[in-house]
């Protein structure tokens, strides 16, 4: 039955696509992040779901009238030059069979996120993307965290299996990078009962993260938090941060809390001490191959492996691992030159959601921009933090995170050009039951809000 389900939703959504191209993007963001056909069994299993949508959106979008022309945005360009870097050193891979096939999922990755920026350039749009990513990835939040709660915390949270996030750490990066984007949903909505859905999945989403017992995420969860506290010195997010100190170090197991502790004492831990071997070996090829590195995953390349891995005393190689690094997992396998542009890529984005959100704070009607910006920012610092022990640097997630700033950048842009409209025209008819965009009552000088606004009325009406 649920076979049969995933075809009819994936078939009937070609017509549609056709008709209306960016529906193609939300439907590819449902299967890259929820992968509903990995939930199934039978041949939905093994069907090629991505690839019907990929081809129906690109081919929809190329004889549609939708604008063709990549905005040449500078996150835009620094992912272009990363990707074509990257692209380069699989050409000079050491093995090269490993690194065309880790290459063609991030071409996959890297060509949808430059789609979606070309097609969800309007608010409504936007919304109805972070809606899809949310809902996506917040499936796996809203059983983890109930699972976390029934079991007390006893058992590990893990992700869909063969995906992005399939183990326990994998999934709590997810998490972690979803949680900011559940709380800007909440800051947009005027309903009570979705406010406080929206707050009941927070709340969840923080007991998948503990539940996934990853010692990453609890520092990047920290990290994050006191990103948000400085940031909007909002003392909402305090009394948040301190709820989930006490629920995790009062009411999960003392396995959970031992586990978070051995972070401290990762001499004795073997888990961590594998995770060192790797970094070193990350180095080692480097500094051989310091400008392009020995191409993607080439931390799995046999060869590589007996030339780099220590030795134990009785002469046999010492177990590698994965990177479980961002940094040190690009830095073996593009070299000192990839890592550069690849943490550039990851400054120009911050600095570009920082830079539009100062340009639109006297603006009531961009007041969305200022909230979702560091919204976007703090999932950054939970990727930047949770990654340095995750080797995820072609994760799909971060580079969506990248796309909402970016399209944010260019409709917030195209607003300032202009006056701040007395309504919002409707645009997207098919969105905009559910993502009806709306003014909200703020006074452009103390940018507090206010009753009695005549816009908004209008636009109400």
């Amino acid at each position: 039955m649920r076979n049969l389900l995933i075809y009819a939703l994936v078939f009937a959504s070609v017509p549609a696509i056709f008709a209306w191209p960016y529906l193609g993007v939300l439907a590819w963001t449902w299967v890259s992040f929820m992968n509903p056909h990995r939930l199934a069994f039978g041949s939905v299993e093994s069907f090629p779901v991505g690839e019907v949508i990929a081809i129906a959106t690109l081919v929809a979008w190329l004889i549609s009238r939708e604008p063709k022309q990549l905005p040449m945005r500078p996150v835009v360009i620094a992912m272009l030059t990363y990707f074509a870097f990257t692209t380069l050193t699989s050409v000079t891979a050491v093995n090269q069979t490993l690194a065309w096939n880790k290459w063609e999922i991030y071409a996959k990755v890297i060509l949808f996120t430059l789609v979606a920026i070309s097609l969800m350039r309007s608010q409504i749009r936007l919304h109805a993307l972070i809606w899809v990513m949310v809902a996506s990835c917040g499936y796996f939040a809203f059983k983890g965290g109930l699972f976390t709660v029934l079991t007390g915390g006893s058992y590990m949270v893990f992700g869909p299996p063969g995906t992005f996030h399939g183990d326990n750490n994998g999934i709590a990066i997810t998490f972690l990078m979803i949680l900011p984007l559940l709380r800007y949903l909440q800051l947009q909505t005027e309903n009570r009962f979705a406010s406080i859905s929206l707050l009941g999945a927070q709340v969840l989403t923080l007991a998948a993260i503990l539940g996934t017992h990853s010692r990453g995420a609890l520092l990047a969860l920290i990290a994050m938090m006191t990103y948000l506290l400085i940031r909007s010195r909002n003392f909402g997010i305090l009394a948040l941060a301190l709820v989930s100190g006490v629920i995790a170090f009062s009411l999960m197991p003392t396995e959970w809390r031992d586990r978070q502790l051995s972070t401290l004492d990762y001499a004795e831990d073997e888990s961590a001490q594998g995770r060192i071997t790797m970094w070193i070996y990350a180095i080692d090829v480097a500094n051989d191959h310091p400008l392009l590195g020995g191409g993607f995953d080439v931390f799995y390349d046999r060869d590589y492996r007996m030339k780099y891995l220590p030795r134990k005393e009785d002469g046999t190689l010492v177990t590698g691992r994965a990177a479980h690094s961002i940094y040190f997992e690009v830095l073996g396998e593009h070299g000192y030159g990839g890592l550069i542009l690849f943490l550039a890529l990851g400054v120009m984005g911050f600095l570009s959601a920082e830079r539009i959100c100062r340009r639109c704070r006297l603006r009531p009607d961009l007041k969305w921009v200022t909230d979702l910006m560091p919204m976007c920012q703090a999932s950054m610092v939970a990727f930047a933090v949770g990654g340095a022990f995750l080797n995820k640097a072609t994760f799909d997630l971060y580079y969506h995170i990248l796309a909402i700033i970016v399209i944010a950048e260019i409709v917030a842009l195209r607003a300032l050009a202009n006056p701040p409209p007395a309504d919002i025209p409707e645009t997207d008819a098919i969105l905009s039951f559910f993502f009806k965009p709306r003014l909200r009552r703020f006074d452009p000088r103390t940018r507090k809000r206010r009753p009695g606004h005549p816009a908004e009325d209008q636009a109400r009406s």
